[in-house]
């Protein structure tokens, strides 16, 4: 029984891992820069990307100043 079970549990994990790869491999990646600093973001939604990419840029960047969006591919 247990000779049957590594084989399942074998290719279930290539199959997470491949799940896994594949959503990766579609994320989305933004830039966000300002006069002083820059920070960048990457998730499977452009959004969380660029949202992520803008608080970067923000921490790094002097109060009263702006960030914005550069690039998301």
């Amino acid at each position: 029984m247990m000779r049957l079970l590594r084989p399942a549990g074998f290719a279930a994990a290539a199959a997470f891992f491949l799940l896994l790869s594949a959503e990766t491999a579609s994320a989305w990646t933004c830039t966000a820069t300002s006069r002083y600093a820059s920070g960048w973001g990457a998730s499977p939604s452009r959004a969380t990307a660029s949202r992520i990419a803008l608080g970067q840029c923000a921490v790094r960047t002097p109060r009263g100043h702006y960030c914005r969006i550069r690039s998301c591919r």
